[in-house]
């Protein structure tokens, strides 16, 4: 002997399957650093602020810092070629040899480290310094500058390398005088701010991403405890909280998060009280009513055989019979449901023939003429007879009510590990809207199916029974018209060995 399992198995596997689909989804939901994720999003947003911050710095210190020091470095020159100049002019002027004399001057600005400078005197004479650009590197505009005895300076690119060259003339003498101020020292410095501020911008990204992770951890913990909560309570642990941490806008929603869960607990307590309730007024009921009817259904048996009922009297006599035996049934079918909701329902497992359980529940309600038989001669199951009884009759009994005149066809199969009984009709099938509740308790397709006389608990009960033997009952209508009832059992019973 077996007990079933508790009744809505269907909805008992889905409670049962909600805490493994909560895990798949908590270790979807940690996978690190998806690239559409908030963390990513706060990483990045940290990085472009750390570099545009540190791009504006750098840029600015690297203007500021060139322009200081190309400025010092042009006052500097241009004060030093002046001293240089008025040094050396009263000698140019009391020179009686001019060529001799600017030798002598640009010999003198070697020794003193003035290298780059050209001394020049069109067209008899001129003079330079070791190793300094030609006379023709000096721009034209510069030259014509220089010409008109003021002191003028440019910055140009001579054979590749930078030069600051400043010039001026002495005018009565026709001498011009160029210094080169090579700017590559000053080059090579602009140049290593240039890789350091690059060094730094970068140690400043790496430190806004650190921080960035530290920040999006505060954010993002507390919403994955949040959303570990909220999955653990669709699963059904109501009594799930969160920690409640600080006065921010998380903190809120984690308290926003436990009311609701308060409301949904106390919500879901008083509905599986009220449930319980209403399950046992069921059963107390159906017991109570079960000794009356009793005596009500001996009565109308009675009266069903008395031969001195007049003709007046034997509607309503007859009338009564039906009557009380319907309710009799509702009685019976109210104390099964009892039994499922209270997990009291019995499996009385017996080595019999399927197909000889089918033909028996056929004749004993007069069915045979209407129903199409398409079953094997024989078929050993292990099953609960009545059971397999009452799920037959309500798939046969529900297609020959509500299937029209054609005759409804029974086939029985075996697919897989599984034994096949399937019940069609040839009727309207069965409206889309009522395709979901068709096997709930009460319900009646009235509208599509017309006034049925059962009380809405017979496919109720059959689906409850398929389920009791590991199985499941579903249906559907026929791709060629038609309801399509299909029960699903397996050959083995669970737990028996192979």
């Amino acid at each position: 002997m077996l007990r079933a399992r508790p009744s809505k198995a269907a909805k008992a596997a889905k409670q049962r399957e909600l805490p493994r689909r909560a895990e798949r989804e908590r270790k979807r939901h940690r996978r690190p650093l998806r690239l559409t994720g908030l963390r990513m999003r706060l990483l990045a947003a940290f990085a472009a602020v750390a570099l545009l911050t540190s791009a504006a710095v750098t840029g600015v210190s690297y203007v500021l810092t060139r322009q200081s020091l190309m400025t010092r470095v042009n006052e500097s020159s241009v004060q030093q070629f002046e001293s240089t100049v008025n040094q050396y002019k009263q000698e140019l002027d009391s020179a009686d040899d001019t060529s001799t004399a600017l030798a002598d001057v640009a010999f003198n600005m070697q020794l003193a480290g003035r290298n780059g400078w050209v001394l020049y005197r069109d067209p008899t004479a001129s003079a330079t310094t070791t190793d300094s650009p030609p006379y023709e590197a000096v721009p034209a505009a510069l030259r014509s500058q220089a010409r008109k005895g003021v002191v003028a300076w440019q910055r140009s690119k001579v054979n590749g390398q930078p030069y600051l060259i400043v010039g001026s003339s002495l005018r009565h003498k026709g001498i011009e005088i160029y210094d080169f101020v090579s700017l590559q020292p000053q080059q090579e410095d602009l140049k290593r701010l240039a890789q350091n501020s690059a060094i730094a911008s970068g140690v400043a990204i790496a430190i806004s991403l650190a921080l960035g992770l530290l920040a999006s951890r505060g954010v993002l913990l507390p919403l994955r405890r949040l959303g570990i909560a909220a999955r653990r309570l669709g699963a059904g642990k109501l009594d799930t909280r969160v920690e409640v941490r600080g006065n921010d806008e998380v903190a809120d929603v984690s308290r926003t998060f436990n009311e609701t869960a308060d409301a949904l607990e106390r919500s879901i307590a008083e509905l599986r009280s009220l449930e319980a309730a209403s399950r046992r007024f069921v059963a107390d009921v159906s017991h109570e009513l079960r000794t009356p009817l009793t005596a009500m259904t001996a009565v109308t048996d009675m009266l069903e055989e008395a031969t001195d009922v007049g003709d007046e009297s034997a509607p309503a006599a007859q009338l009564i019979v039906a009557e009380t035996r319907r309710l009799a049934r509702l009685v019976e079918d109210l104390m099964e449901v009892s039994r499922f909701d209270a997990g009291t329902a019995e499996l009385r497992r017996e080595q019999a023939d399927l197909v000889a359980l089918v033909r028996g529940c056929l004749a004993a309600r007069g069915w045979t003429g209407r129903v199409a038989l398409n079953v094997p001669e024989t078929l050993p199951v292990l099953v609960d007879q009545r059971r397999i009884d009452v799920i037959v009759a309500n798939m046969v009994g529900n297609a020959v009510k509500h299937g029209g005149a054609g005759r409804v066809e029974l086939a029985i199969g075996v697919l897989g590990p599984n034994l096949i009984l399937q019940v069609r009709d040839h009727g309207p099938g069965i409206p889309s809207e009522a395709l979901e509740h068709i096997f709930e308790r009460f319900y009646k397709a009235d509208k599509a199916r017309g006034r049925s006389e059962g009380s809405g608990l017979g496919l109720s009960i059959a689906y409850e029974n398929a389920h009791i033997h590991g199985g499941e009952l579903s249906g559907g209508n026929h791709p060629d018209g038609g309801a399509v009832f299909t029960l699903r059992l397996p050959l083995q019973a669970p737990g028996e060995n192979t």
